[in-house]
């Protein structure tokens, strides 16, 4: 495969790994999510929520527990730019994030980015360290009604 082309199908991959990042969020689906970052993966999340979590299941452990406590999370991933190193890459997404808590009092707006480091481990790219950083949060319940219901899993 010419070198143009390895180029792109790696940046294609990287794409639709941040895609099922999201994917797995807004679904509820903890083995995406797992699948997303390596085992020794970071996410690290600034001020105003901080925190940091080493380690996939840590990562999925808190994500999981979380985002069910909540009528719904929606993330979704736009403005995406990639840069590649050969195996390892660097990636920057603006991200909208919108959660209703359960019974619709409560809510949070986030317009955000994620700065990845990423490697591609076996063939496969995965996120080594995904750092979040707020850029405009708004503590408010989003407007209308949910009717979003998750099956079991």
């Amino acid at each position: 495969m010419p070198a143009d082309n390895s180029a792109q199908a790696d940046r294609f991959a990287i794409r639709e790994l941040i895609d099922r990042y999201c994917y797995a969020v807004n679904e509820r689906d903890w083995k995406v999510l797992e699948s997303c970052y390596t085992e020794d993966g970071v996410w690290d999340v600034g001020k105003p929520l901080s925190f940091k979590l080493e380690g996939r299941k840590a990562i999925v452990e808190i994500a999981s527990t979380k985002i069910s406590e909540e009528d719904f999370v929606v993330q979704t991933p736009h403005a995406t730019m990639i840069w590649l190193d050969g195996n390892k890459a660097r990636a920057h997404s603006t991200i909208k994030e919108v959660v209703r808590s359960k019974g619709g009092a409560d809510g949070i707006q986030i317009l955000a980015t994620y700065a990845d480091d990423l490697v591609k481990v076996d063939g496969e790219w995965r996120f080594k360290v995904r750092t979040y950083r707020v850029t405009n949060i708004e503590f408010k319940a989003p407007a209308g009604d949910c009717f979003r219901e998750w099956p079991a899993r």
